[in-house]
Parts: C-alpha cells; sequence; structure tokens
C-alpha cells in the first residue's frame, strides 16, 4: 500500500493508506520512520486511542475517523525533545480538530450505506460483480482533500459554476476473478469501459434551491436537466473511475465536453417502479476514455494519479491488453438508460439515479439485462423511493 504523509514537525508524520474500498483507514504515526502508532480505522470501530511516552516523544490522546465526511480528528496532546536538551516542546496540542481529509469516503443512498448488488447472471453476457461492498462518497467542493484530490478537480472542470454538491455511488462491471485481469479493461468484451449501478447526489440547501438533475423542485412534475447527468456522466467515467485508475490526464481531458451528446437525448415519461414513479432518460453516443493499457512498444502507460490507483484497479480489474489493440486508452461511444426521482428534507435535496450502459450498436438485450437489474433492487430495496403514484401513471 502506498501512502499519503503528513508531517507534523520535529521529525513526526502521520500517515494514512487505503487497504480496500470497504471504508477501512490505516493510520501511523511514525518519528524517523520509527513507529509509534498503527491503528486500521473501520466503519465499525472508528475511534482509538493511544499512549507514547519515550525518551524523545511524548503523546498521548484520542484519533476519530468519521468515515462517511472522511475527516480524521485528533484529541490530545503531542510533544518531543531534542537529544541534547531537557525543555518538551508541544508540537500538537488540540481538544478536537481536523487533521486530514480524505476521499473517497463512505456514502449513503436512501439513508443507508449498505447495499445491494444488482447482479447480471446471463449466458450470453455471463456475470457481473459489485466494485465495492459499501457505497463511496465523494465531496464535490473546492475543499482540498487528501489521498485522492479528485473531487475538487471535478469541480473546477466539470461544474466551475455549480455549488457543491456529494456524490455517492454503487457500481458494478463485468465480472472477472478477483486480482485478474478485467474485461471492463478488455476492448474485445461486451464488458468494456461499461459499469452499472446507481447514485445519489446530494444537493445541500440553501446554496441548491432545486435537485440535481432537475430544473425546479416540482416533484412528479419537474423536468430533468439534461446537462447535469451529462456533466455527471462524463466526471463519472473519465475522472471518477478512468483517472482515479490511473488514465493519464491528457487522455482524459479531451472528453469533457457534451456539446456534442445533447443531441442523443430521449427523455420518457414517469413510470412505475415499485410501488412509486421514476423519470426515464435515453442517452446514445456518449463519448469517454477508456483504462485500457497496451502493452505495444511505444504505447501510453497508466500514471500513478493517486495513491489508491491499485486498489481502483483491483476494484474494476486489473489492465487486461490484447495483441490487436496497440493504442492505449481508446475512447468508446455508449448508449444507456436511467430511471431518476428525487426526495428532499430540510437539508438537503437527494436524487436517486439508476442505469446502465453499452457500447454503442450493442445486443439491445446487453442494456436490458443491467436495466433488470437494478429495477429489481428499486422494487426490493427502494420501493417507495420515487414520486407518488397518481391515477392513470404508466406501468
Amino acid at each position: 500500500m502506498r501512502q499519503h504523509s503528513l508531517s507534523l514537525g520535529r521529525g513526526l508524520t502521520l500517515s494514512a493508506a487505503f487497504p480496500d474500498l470497504e471504508g477501512s483507514v490505516e493510520i501511523t504515526i511514525a518519528r524517523r520512520r520509527r513507529v509509534l502508532f498503527r491503528k486500521v480505522f473501520k466503519p465499525d470501530e472508528p475511534r482509538d486511542g493511544f499512549r507514547h511516552h519515550g525518551r524523545f516523544v511524548r503523546a498521548d490522546g484520542d484519533l476519530e475517523l468519521d468515515v462517511f465526511s472522511g475527516e480524521l480528528f485528533w484529541e490530545g496532546h503531542l510533544e518531543v525533545r531534542r537529544p541534547w536538551g531537557r525543555k518538551w516542546h508541544r508540537i500538537l496540542g488540540v481538544d478536537r480538530g481536523v487533521i486530514m481529509r480524505s476521499a473517497p469516503a463512505i456514502g449513503e443512498i436512501a439513508g443507508s450505506p449498505n447495499v445491494e448488488d444488482p447482479r447480471v447472471s446471463d449466458r450470453r453476457f455471463g456475470e457481473s460483480r459489485l466494485c465495492t461492498p459499501t457505497a463511496l462518497r465523494l465531496y464535490v467542493d473546492d475543499q482540498e482533500r487528501d489521498i485522492a484530490d479528485i473531487g475538487r478537480r471535478v469541480k473546477r472542470r466539470m461544474f466551475p459554476d455549480y455549488p457543491p454538491f456529494v456524490f455517492n455511488t454503487v457500481a458494478c462491471v463485468g465480472g472477472s476473478p478477483e486480482g485478474a485481469p478485467g474485461l471492463y479493461t478488455n476492448p474485445n468484451s461486451i464488458w468494456f469501459n461499461v459499469f452499472f449501478g446507481y447514485y445519489q447526489l446530494d444537493a445541500p440547501k440553501p446554496a441548491w434551491s432545486r435537485p440535481f438533475g432537475y430544473r425546479s423542485a416540482d416533484g412528479v412534475d419537474s423536468e430533468i436537466e439534461v446537462d447535469d447527468i451529462l456533466r455527471l456522466g462524463k466526471s463519472d467515467w473519465n475522472w471518477f473511475s478512468n483517472w482515479m485508475y490511473g488514465v493519464p490526464t491528457e487522455h482524459v481531458e479531451p472528453y469533457n465536453s457534451i456539446e456534442a451528446e445533447r443531441g442523443g437525448v430521449e427523455l420518457s415519461p414517469p413510470r412505475r417502479i415499485g410501488s412509486s414513479l421514476w423519470h426515464g432518460m435515453t442517452m446514445r453516443g456518449i463519448e469517454v476514455a477508456s483504462a485500457y493499457e497496451s502493452d505495444a512498444p511505444g504505447a501510453a502507460r497508466l500514471a500513478a494519479n493517486t495513491i489508491v490507483d491499485d486498489v481502483w484497479r483491483a476494484a474494476f480489474g486489473l489492465p487486461n491488453p490484447q495483441p490487436d489493440w496497440p493504442q492505449s486508452f481508446v475512447p468508446t461511444a455508449l448508449e444507456g438508460h436511467l430511471d431518476l426521482c428525487y426526495r428532499e428534507d430540510d437539508a438537503a435535496f437527494h436524487t436517486l439515479i439508476f442505469g446502465g450502459t453499452a457500447p454503442v450498436g450493442a445486443d439491445p438485450a446487453f442494456l436490458e439485462a443491467q436495466l433488470a437489474a437494478v429495477r429489481a433492487v428499486i422494487e426490493r430495496r427502494y420501493p417507495d423511493a420515487g414520486f407518488g403514484v397518481e391515477a392513470g401513471a404508466p406501468s
């Protein structure tokens, strides 16, 4: 595991690493490579106290990780003294303060971090697999974050004129054994650069006067704001997924524009899924970067964009070079369908989006298999999440 290190002064460092995408963070405090404290903080074990009284360092306090905000809190003090001196120097002493903000964090869908796998199992297309066992959360704002500062990058490139919002995601890809080359990275697979699943977009009030993805907050009569959704899709494929996987920035930037894709969007009236109504949106010809890495001589290679790119690669599937594809990071053109709705409370609007994608021109049954899987999750887990059913609504 690679680590992000923060200097505390006087030879002391605090390091953080992500061993997986289950919400765990390993925190290490060391002085000149001597480990004074090490702990893996988990969602069900977010707090731990420590005490160290040595010849040159003495410290005590508590560390607590808020897995939902990605913030590491310190409460206590830390003192050092020089080998030839007697005076102790306090370099950190707080009642309770944030000493690190990380990304990703644990997310929520309809109030819960627990997710249900919308599994595809089809004799023609094979099996899908869930990328992470919990929802992931990224903050799309101007706040600098350690580990992976992707939310600020996406805010500046894709949503410069938008208020901050929160991106929660559950993603599935084509099935491959753990630690093996992936179908997501295999251009000879129908699953190439394809994922499906669901999102929740949290738009906090009063900065937002409407839900993300909608022009207004008029319930089932609300109209979809197409540009929001296109920007989100480009952000997810190009940045949250493939840049985090290690695709170099110069191979992502050319596919940020949404101008050409507006004409490939069709909106459909509300339909009943479960016991509530959802709006529909179909897209065709969405061009995005891919995470394909060729092993041909001279081909572009994956970069170390963050310290968690190895975790991302394990989640999506390892690189899968093919002899008939000598160029890395070839773009793909995708089509897809989304079912979306929103709900609101005093703090924010919460937009739910469930959907799937497929290569343009693929067997329509491939996309239908994904949509059947995500709609089954709505019916089992979120049947009342959409808008109230009205008389005569389509089913």
